[in-house]
């Protein structure tokens, strides 16, 4: 599935292409929001426990929250964070807007879902655990369709699903409260604010002697040296 706010671009090259897919038919009830006061600025990956190796680039956030700059590149992006009772769940949408959909003629459509945490300056993110949802739906633990996509030319580390768990907005949030198990409990990527720039920070005044200030509306005096004014005139003149 090809999404301006995948994590390739908004949480740094991640890719979603030709893995598992896992579609809620609503998001959760909750309350919900476009741009969290927290996410724009700048945010750089590190490693976790199953990639400990620590990405490359960081990304900006506008402060919108409506298009994000990595590598010199800004694009368009858009994310949806629902709070409920189970916890805080991002929705990354895909390019055309519309609902994404899986299953032959792509019927059974819905919103991808991640597990978000956020503490201080750092993000979590979890992904479904697609391989657990689809066991799940075959044991009709819950209610909805999986199946295995053709990923013939494909190089995967492990087997592929598409899932579909279907329900209204409180069925949907009834599952995530009772199934933590829906989501893996490694963060699929973590990332952490940049610290602002020293360089980029307001420079301080020099401080006075006290005594006496150079004032540069006069020019030198006799002997060609700055003209300074006693403190106690300056104030007059301020």
């Amino acid at each position: 599935m090809q999404r301006t706010a995948r994590l390739a671009l908004l949480l740094l090259s991640l890719c979603l292409g030709g893995c598992s897919t896992t579609v809620f038919e609503s998001l959760p009830t909750g309350t919900t929001t476009d741009c969290d006061p927290a996410w724009p600025g700048r945010w750089e990956p590190v490693g976790t426990a199953d990639d400990p190796m620590k990405p490359q680039g960081v990304v900006e956030i506008a402060p919108d929250c409506r298009s994000a700059t990595t590598k010199g590149e800004t694009k368009p992006i858009r994310l949806t964070l629902i709070d409920t009772r189970a916890g805080q769940y991002l929705q990354l949408h895909n390019d055309s807007g519309k609902p994404d959909c899986i299953g032959p003629g792509n019927t059974r459509c819905g919103a991808a879902l991640l597990r978000y945490e956020r503490d201080g300056d750092t993000m979590r993110l979890y992904d479904a655990d697609h391989a657990w949802i689809a066991a799940a739906i075959k044991a009709k633990k819950i209610d909805g369709y999986s199946m295995r996509p053709d990923t013939k030319g494909l190089k995967t580390k492990e087997p592929t699903y598409n899932n579909f768990i279907a329900g209204n907005p409180d069925r949907i949030a009834k599952l995530l409260r009772k199934y933590p198990a829906l989501f893996v409990r490694e963060p699929l990527m973590v990332l952490r604010r940049v610290p602002v720039d020293a360089a980029s920070a307001q420079p301080t005044p020099p401080a006075t002697d006290g005594n006496w200030h150079d004032v540069s509306c006069r020019g030198p005096d006799r002997r060609g040296r700055p003209a300074r004014w006693p403190a106690e005139r300056v104030g007059r003149y301020r």
